[in-house]
């Protein structure tokens, strides 16, 4: 029953053709759709009148469906596939890992600087003296790394970008989403 709807709608879509229409039936059931002896790229005997008239076509698989679209597209198929082409590689494993360590060291330099920010607005000068001594060593790290123009401050927007990354990166890695310590 289920592979006689699809025959059944294009041969109700054939009777409403008009002039200079051009219609295609593109399968891969050939069990049930080409021809039972010879050739599988044409239609099963009991329906091969359907594909008689010049407007209808019956093609096999996807080699079927790319003749179907070069009939149609010609060259134009070849500029519409390059545009789409994406050729690039994915990323490996030492460059995903470059980039997570990236954000992971932006993202402890902005959150070690707002601690700062915050223990000075406290007033909080013991912790504060405590806190830059431990971090010293880390954040001159971060600032030949990457430079200064390069490590904040950020506004939240930008803050949500870092974190955002360092959580696909992570979560590429096999972390859960939504780890972000650091």
């Amino acid at each position: 029953m289920a592979d006689a709807l699809p025959i059944e709608m294009y041969a109700t879509v054939l009777t409403d053709a008009g002039p200079g229409d051009a219609f295609a039936f593109v399968t891969s059931n050939s069990l049930d759709f080409s021809a039972t002896h010879g050739d599988q790229r044409q239609p099963h005997e009991d329906l091969a009148e359907m594909f008689a008239a010049d407007h209808s076509t019956y093609r096999l698989g996807v080699d079927g469906l790319e003749q179907c679209l070069r009939d149609e597209f010609d060259s134009y198929l070849d500029e519409l596939i390059a545009e789409m082409w994406f050729p690039d590689d994915p990323r490996g494993l030492n460059e995903i890992l470059a980039a997570e360590k990236e954000m992971f060291d932006k993202v402890w330099y902005e959150r070690s600087m707002r601690h700062d920010r915050e223990l000075i607005a406290e007033g909080k000068t013991e912790e504060l003296e405590k806190h830059e001594r431990v971090a010293r060593q880390g954040r001159k790290r971060i600032e030949e790394t990457y430079g200064l123009e390069n490590i904040g401050p950020y506004d939240a927007f930008e803050l949500g970008m870092l974190n955002g990354k360092l959580s696909a990166l992570r979560w590429v890695l096999g972390d859960e989403w939504d780890f972000l310590d650091t």
